[in-house]
């Protein structure tokens, strides 16, 4: 009995790999945030305690008088205008100014931020402060990440900061419940200040205090994923702040504090690997 065997020549291995991702690339310049969340951005907090609005000045916003205020959020939002003292000259802003946007079309203030207001910093009354943790989330529309792909962006702050980059394998937004818990965001691409270096004391290591341009690039993926990046603002075991003893409003001071938290991040890149 004779056995005839039948060998194909044509190369049928590509009929089993997956079909290539397309170009994914974007950049949000957050020159408006109400935009940035109609493309999906949104921002979570998991401090403790949580957090609340703080209206620098006056408890009632009132653009154009003396009296006109600025906005720390708990969460991350559009930074605040820096305000014209020649402007707003009775308007009692020592040292609170805000940083302009790294690169914006619209205005100064093109840029998101958040601060230690995402935390609590005073007890219920009798008022006094309190110690805090801050876990402030800014989490990116669904994207289809690969091995290689890189995010880049430009941030800030003019005190103690720490700024994560996580990738979340899902779609979820999941961060997790409490401040040490990251929920489905699994894979760390840039820890800035792990070690919490102050500028005064460590400049080195210390977060940078102008803007300032970090990457990084997607490892560890068994596959390409639907999934999403998070940018997590980040403070453990911090000691509740000072008033001052002598100042004329001492809650001044409080301001002060909370404004020199601020971190700004801006031009936000993903660039998807070839």
């Amino acid at each position: 009995m004779a056995i005839v065997l039948f060998q194909s020549c044509k190369d049928d291995s590509k009929l089993t790999l997956p079909p290539p991702v397309s170009d994914q690339s974007f950049t949000e310049s957050f020159d408006n945030y109400e935009e940035a969340y109609a493309k999906g951005w949104r921002s979570f907090n998991r401090s403790t305690p949580a957090g609340r609005k703080w209206y620098d000045v006056a408890e009632t916003p009132n653009f154009g008088s003396p009296n006109y205020v600025s906005i720390y959020y708990p969460e991350w939002n559009q930074a605040q205008f820096t305000l014209d003292v020649a402007q707003f000259p009775n308007a009692p802003f020592p040292g609170r100014f805000w940083e302009d946007a790294y690169a914006s079309q619209r205005g100064s203030n093109g840029y998101v931020a958040t601060s230690i207001a995402g935390g609590e910093l005073l007890s219920p009354p009798p008022l006094s402060l309190t110690a805090y943790d801050i876990s402030t989330w800014l989490l990116s529309p669904e994207v289809m990440i690969k091995n290689g792909d890189k995010v880049v962006f430009y941030t800030f702050s003019k005190g103690l900061s720490r700024l994560q980059l996580w990738v979340n394998e899902t779609n979820s937004m999941n961060v997790g419940s409490g401040v040490n818990n990251t929920g489905d965001f699994t894979i760390k691409l840039v820890d800035i200040n792990p070690g919490y270096a102050k500028y005064e004391t460590n400049p080195a290591n210390a977060f940078p205090t102008e803007w300032t341009r970090f990457e990084g690039e997607v490892k560890g993926l068994r596959k390409p994923v639907q999934g999403r990046l998070g940018f997590r603002y980040f403070l453990q075991n911090q000691a509740p702040l000072k008033l001052s003893a002598t100042a004329d409003e001492p809650y001044d001071t409080l301001y002060t504090q909370i404004h020199h938290s601020v971190i700004g991040l801006d031009e936000v890149s993903f660039k998807s690997a070839e």
